[in-house]
């Protein structure tokens, strides 16, 4: 009974590596990664990678705010593959808003197209003060 059950496991893990490796696409793919909550107005930023390229690409990075109002931020054109850090100016926003993110690769035979969703937040600055005790008594000194 025991050899039939890793008879079955062995083919079924057979049939899952035939289908990972013959369902590989040989096209071109990207990955763009940022954080998910950034601060408003601060300098953020994004990083993009672009593999197997087949063609002259286009990688543009758009931010898509919660009026369809596009801003550009990044644009690379490569026919080799690349790994690049770039710097954005965060907009300015009262509390929070929700943005999309879009990445659009294009070329003369290929596009591609994804989107997410960012989260803009102002943070208030804060301090934080923390001495020797809890609590003090009226004209007694503390230590920082």
């Amino acid at each position: 009974m025991a050899v039939k059950e890793i008879c079955v496991w062995k083919a079924l893990i057979l049939v899952l590596f035939i289908f990972a490796v013959g369902g590989q696409r040989s096209g071109p793919s990207f990955m763009v990664t940022f954080p998910a909550v950034i601060e408003s107005g601060s300098n953020a930023k994004l990083c993009a990678s672009l593999l197997k390229p087949n063609e002259s690409l286009a990688m543009t990075v758009f931010l898509l705010d919660d009026q369809n109002r596009t801003t550009q931020l990044v644009q690379q054109r490569s026919s080799t593959e690349f790994h690049r850090c770039f710097t954005f100016q965060a907009p300015q926003v009262d509390g929070e808003s929700v943005q999309k993110l879009k990445v659009v690769v294009q070329g003369s035979n290929f596009k591609m197209t994804e989107e997410r969703k960012v989260m803009f937040r102002r943070y208030l600055p804060l301090t934080f003060i923390q001495t020797d005790k809890p609590i003090y008594n009226p004209g007694q000194t503390g230590e920082l």
